[in-house]
């Protein structure tokens, strides 16, 4: 597969590093997401893509700058998942490591029994060597780095525990790599293939001191609070559902019911406290700003199955009713 717009090497200079672009916006609606398809088993990693919405307009564009040792790709696409199961893996193997850096859009990427839901500015790992599962739901940007497992290995000995972790943006050098990310991938014209070299390997340095002083340091509290995040920004996501429970958020995070509560329980709160504040918290700004015609579509909107539970945890929150607040709305 060509792509649609590659840099050229001089022929009297060393040839520089490539700056590669795939935009299925050229092609038909049809031939669109084959194309893409084609393009992330191409510069990605060997894997089974497939849309989420089957009967929507399919877009998406990759940009490849090649960095030596290291490649960047800044990724916009359709919904779609990205699935590399026992048997692709087989048909198609591949040894890289990658890093993710989410740009716009959400994500949910399972890989060795865990589950990562990055935010925007998160940085999240994965391995090609194992299975994985990323789903998106939404438009997304990502920035991806990818670098072979040795090179890695060779400079983080234990980093196969580190898949499907999460980065925060107030990690140790996380905002570094991410600003990084974001200059590589917006370079205009390729660099030489000798400053090509030495910018892939210093990323290669920095990335693997952050993801030691970020993933690997002892105690548990960094990976309550990571767990608790994620957890948050799922109940979030789903606010609006009434039949939302724990349990359910403990099996798309991939920890157990227990795991999930005790999380919380060091946060000073449980999640269904959480859920319900940050419903209510919701409602009355929903009420406040007139968003709604009447009280019972906040109802409907915000996740609460009871009205006159909602009613009274209002009036317990705010020292009004509901109604007092649309009223005064206008």
């Amino acid at each position: 597969m060509a792509p649609l717009n590659s840099s050229s090497p001089s022929a009297c200079s060393p040839p520089p590093a490539p700056i590669t672009t795939f935009d299925t916006n050229v092609l038909a609606e049809k031939y669109r997401f084959s194309y893409w398809r084609d393009a992330i088993c191409a510069h990605l990693s060997p894997s089974e893509t497939m849309r989420k919405i089957d009967d929507a307009p399919f877009a998406a564009r990759l940009r490849k700058v090649a960095l030596g040792k290291v490649n960047v790709c800044d990724i916009r696409f359709s919904p779609m998942e990205n699935r590399r199961d026992a048997a692709c893996l087989r048909r198609m193997p591949d040894d890289d490591v990658f890093v993710a850096l989410m740009k716009t859009g959400t994500g949910r990427l399972v890989q060795d029994d865990r589950c990562a839901l990055p935010a925007v500015g998160d940085l999240v790992v994965y391995d090609s060597a194992r299975p994985f599962l990323w789903e998106f739901e939404q438009d997304t940007r990502m920035i991806v780095a990818r670098m072979a497992r040795r090179q890695m290995a060779a400079r983080l000995p234990d980093f196969e525990h580190l898949a499907a972790r999460i980065i925060r943006p107030d990690q140790p050098l996380a905002s570094t790599i991410a600003h990084t990310l974001t200059d590589i991938v917006e370079l205009e014209a390729p660099l030489s293939e000798s400053c090509s070299q030495r910018l892939g390997n210093a990323f290669l340095e920095m990335l693997t001191a952050s993801l030691e002083a970020s993933l690997t340091a002892p105690g548990r509290r960094v990976a309550d609070e990571d767990l608790v995040r994620q957890a948050k920004t799922f109940l979030l996501a789903h606010i609006e559902d009434p039949d939302l429970d724990l349990a359910t958020v403990a099996n798309r995070l991939g920890v157990s019911l227990r795991t999930l509560c005790r999380a919380f329980a060091a946060d000073g709160t449980t999640a269904i406290r959480w859920l319900w504040q940050q419903r209510l918290a919701l409602a009355h700004r929903l009420l406040e700003e007139g968003q709604a015609r009447n009280v019972g579509q906040v109802v409907m909107q915000c996740g609460f199955s009871d009205f006159s539970h909602f009613s009274r945890a209002f009036k317990k929150a705010y020292g009004v009713m509901p109604k007092s607040v649309l009223r005064a709305a206008g």
